[in-house]
């Protein structure tokens, strides 16, 4: 979208039209600082949280492919026969990723580091989807906030003769 918005900058012939979907970007950074990646989702797709969670339930089934590939510190496979195993599961996990942001984020998150290389002798991505995790929640969290504090400014609380009305019961119906 932002190359798609920068060519159509350059030439003013092209009307393109820009929607606030609520798309928040957030760096990934290391416990430096350095950011890794920007990763960009919607806090109000409620149905993200419960992507992740799936996603985190079948991510043993992702990866186990490889409980008898050889794989390098720095994610390739050992062997050359192993490659396409490797090379295979990354696209599945990259997949899954992507439709769990409902966006084409994989490619960015691990365009520096290979997903299964190791850190700490766990796989980066694993790290990666924790840090995930704990801010889709957070985001999620916010806004639900927001809505609620949107609902409580334009919904006040109706309490006494209209409590518990419904537009069944309201007008004595």
């Amino acid at each position: 979208m932002a190359k798609t918005l920068a060519k159509a900058r350059q030439n003013p012939a092209v009307l393109i039209g820009v929607v606030d979907d609520g798309t928040r970007e957030v760096p990934l950074v290391n416990k430096f600082g350095k950011t890794i990646c920007k990763i960009y989702f919607r806090p109000a797709d409620l149905s993200l949280f419960d992507r992740y969670k799936a996603f985190i339930k079948d991510f043993e089934k992702v990866v186990e492919p490889l409980k008898n590939v050889s794989i390098n510190s720095d994610g390739t496979a050992s062997i050359d026969s192993e490659f396409e195993i490797l090379k295979e599961v990354e696209r599945n996990l990259k997949n899954r990723l992507n439709e769990m942001f409902d966006m084409d984020e994989a490619d960015e998150i691990f365009a520096k580091r290979n997903p299964f290389s190791s850190v700490g002798g766990e796989f980066f991505c694993t790290r990666v989807i924790s840090a995930m995790g704990s801010v889709i929640e957070q985001a999620i969290r916010e806004e639900a906030q927001l809505s609620q504090a949107r609902i409580e400014k334009y919904l006040p609380d109706m309490e006494g003769e209209n409590a518990g009305a419904t537009s069944e019961n309201a007008n004595g119906m």
